[in-house]
């Protein structure tokens, strides 16, 4: 799907020309695109007229024509990937489920490899009792993710396996792989319900493979309203055209995806990341610069950056207030309206972290003065850190709206070094 995409776009970037004539080529070959790919034509219908109308519409100043279509493409396909999901790195219990060749064994020491990384002990429970080969390959799954494991290979009862799992495994994450079937029968539901109530699981995980395409969101509607589930697992990534068929589906049936398999080793699984998708289909570098420059254009640099709240300071700032809801209570106390920047208030332990380290891979200059990161110092700093372009633009977004924030404290006589007392004098 997204070769397919990125050809066309690359199609559009060289014409010379964008008119009405270039514009509805453009949004053509995208409605063939996503078809290709198994999206709801639907969707696509509605996508294409959105594209057309928008990208004849005003530009911003300071923009070609060209970039405000290629602006204009790339927010719809943003808002039709769905948000990236915040993951907590804590002790919990993941139960997975999902239908025959979903890829659930492989997907759980996927999981469990991601969590040990982040410093928690993991376990794995083998409640597949009806595929014979399903101990074993959970067993040498688990070696290989360096996991605790349970399981009994005679076993017919999965409730009764979790149960006693439960019991032996000492991890600070569990994970369920249980059974699956060719659809979503009334011995499969019978038996992830009686796993659930024995089990009680904090994440209940479908797992569905990239090639099923928009039959994703029936799936996820199904099993919802079956089990009950908490996000979904898309495998296969690596090899299915019908892949952005399948996340768009899982996106508009409210069905979150949280990560995605990209291969058959036990490290490759990715949080689920739009914008890294998004940022495929349009080609990275050329969607960066024109990123770049919209940011430059939406934001005034000197009326931004003057004062001396930093980069370092920011650091600070979301290292004390990162809690959970912390944020949010204290915006509702402010005399601006309770107005605060998209995602400060969802800042996890592993964001705060990824910020850190990007913040450590700058330069003292980069520091005091944000303005000078373009794009090849944006490139630097992501490989430094170990993070990603769009990370780092997603920090340096963030610092410039929590500046504005604090202008605005500033300008209400909340001195901006005065943010911890307030807090305590706000009972947070």
């Amino acid at each position: 799907m997204f070769d397919r995409v990125k050809e066309s776009i690359q199609k559009f970037s060289s014409k010379s020309a964008v008119d009405e004539e270039a514009v509805e080529e453009l949004v053509k070959d995208i409605q063939r695109d996503l078809i290709a790919a198994d999206v709801d034509v639907g969707l696509v219908s509605d996508l294409s007229d959105e594209i057309r109308e928008e990208a004849l519409e005003g530009k911003k100043d300071g923009l070609t024509r060209k970039e405000h279509v290629l602006e204009t493409v790339y927010n719809k396909m943003e808002a039709l990937l769905g948000e990236k999901p915040e993951i907590e790195i804590e002790p919990q219990k993941i139960l997975l489920s999902g239908l025959y060749g979903a890829g659930k064994t492989t997907t759980a020491a996927k999981l469990a490899d991601y969590y040990r990384k982040r410093g928690l002990k993991t376990g794995l429970i083998a409640a597949d009792t009806d595929r014979p080969a399903a101990y074993d390959q959970l067993k040498q799954m688990a070696e290989k993710a360096d996991s605790e494991f349970y399981g009994e290979p005679d076993a017919e009862d999965p409730s009764q396996v979790v149960e006693k799992g439960l019991e032996e495994l000492d991890s600070d994450v569990v994970i369920v792989d249980s059974a699956g079937r060719n659809s979503l029968n009334k011995d499969l539901k019978e038996e992830l319900s009686d796993v659930n109530d024995i089990f009680q699981p904090d994440e209940s995980y479908l797992v569905m493979p990239a090639d099923i395409g928009q039959s994703a969101k029936d799936q996820a509607s199904n099993f919802e309203e079956a089990v009950g589930i908490t996000g979904v697992i898309v495998t296969k990534m690596d090899s299915s055209a019908k892949g952005g068929g399948a996340l768009i589906a899982c996106s508009t049936s409210e069905a979150q995806v949280k990560f995605v398999g990209t291969g058959e080793e036990v490290s490759d699984l990715e949080v689920y990341d739009p914008v890294k998708y998004v940022s495929e289909m349009l080609g990275q570098p050329n969607l960066e610069s024109l990123l770049e420059k919209v940011e430059e254009l939406e934001t005034d640099p000197e009326e931004m950056l003057e004062g001396e709240f930093t980069l370092e300071e920011f650091r600070q700032q979301i290292e004390s207030v990162s809690e959970t809801g912390m944020m949010e209570d204290l915006m509702k106390q402010l005399p601006f309206g309770g107005k605060m920047p998209d995602n400060i208030s969802q800042l996890t332990e592993e964001k705060t972290q990824a910020y850190k380290y990007i913040i450590d891979s700058m330069t003292d200059e980069e520091i005091d003065d944000p303005s000078l990161i373009n794009k090849s110092r944006t490139e630097r700093i992501a490989e430094g850190s170990g993070t990603s372009s769009a990370e780092v633009r997603e920090l340096i977004k963030h610092y410039r709206q929590t500046k504005n924030m604090m202008d605005k404290m500033d300008k209400g006589s909340m001195k901006r070094g005065n943010m911890q007392d307030m807090m305590q004098k706000l009972g947070l």
